[in-house]
């Protein structure tokens, strides 16, 4: 295995929050200190542990030599490329459902976006009370492709289960979801962003599952059952999962600078 990770034992205390947000299963507690075991999906440098950890007591090795700003978790930056450094993947939320009134302010981000010759085609729907029978019609649409997609077979037993362990293979611990529907992609793409970025601002969170967005190529006829509001010549293009983060993080990460070519 090769590491990823750099952990300070000096600095480090223990308290397991970054084993506990490690979503690729690749650090765990061994006589109460972490440990990097190459285990689970492997790490991909997303830099969750070192955001999480109270001490900074990690590094990602890929960036030894980055110097992280800490931060009030609870605090909402004023500027926006503060707020956009501190922006987190989140996956683990409180039971504190988002309110119908929080969900209008975060959708009324999208009112004012570009679209492909001002269609202004994008539609969106909020999958909240019928969350589990919406996460069967995905199942069953991505059936077909479960023995290549080990992700979705976990999805299939975690819902057969009637006392189903550990989190959501597709949702973690979100149990709400916003889609962006367009007939262009890149108008729903951009609708999406701004409705995430307005998450953050509001001190809530989530993550974009790309898995329940293959149902859309998969079987596009069959996932427009579930939303008969929606026309059916709208592709669903952005799916992101919301909640109350559970987890709040305290330090930026390290993130490669954009390619940039100019002509």
């Amino acid at each position: 295995m090769e590491p990823h990770l750099r952990i300070d034992p000096e600095l480090c205390i223990g308290c397991s929050a970054c084993a506990s947000v490690c979503i690729r299963g690749n650090i765990r507690m061994d006589m109460g200190r972490p440990v990097e075991t190459g285990g689970g999906m492997g790490c991909f440098d997303c830099g969750h542990c070192l955001a999480v950890c109270p001490k900074g007591a990690i590094t990602l090795l890929s960036h030894p030599d980055f110097v992280p700003d800490e931060y009030d978790p609870k605090e909402v930056p004023a500027d926006l490329q503060t707020l956009l450094s501190r922006r987190r993947s989140v996956r683990w939320f409180t039971q504190e459902k988002v309110t119908g009134e929080e969900f209008s302010r975060l959708l009324s981000a999208a009112s004012n976006i570009p679209t492909v010759q001002n269609s202004q085609d994008v539609s969106f729907a909020i999958v909240d009370k019928q969350f589990r029978p919406f996460m069967r019609h995905i199942a069953d649409i991505m059936a077909p492709r479960a023995d290549e997609l080990p992700r979705i077979r976990q999805l299939i037993d975690y819902l057969d289960d009637p006392f189903p362990m550990g989190p959501n293979p597709l949702t973690w611990e979100g149990t709400q979801i916003v889609l962006a529907f367009s007939r262009e992609p890149e108008d729903a793409v951009i609708a999406m962003a701004r409705v995430e970025l307005m998450a953050y601002a509001m001190g809530l969170g989530g993550f974009y599952s790309h898995w329940i967005q293959m149902a859309e190529a998969q079987d596009h006829d069959r996932l427009m059952e579930f939303f008969p509001d929606i026309p059916s010549d709208r592709g669903l293009r952005a799916v992101f999962v919301v909640g109350r983060p559970r987890v709040r993080f305290r330090r930026t990460v390290p993130r490669d600078g954009p390619s940039v070519h100019y002509y």
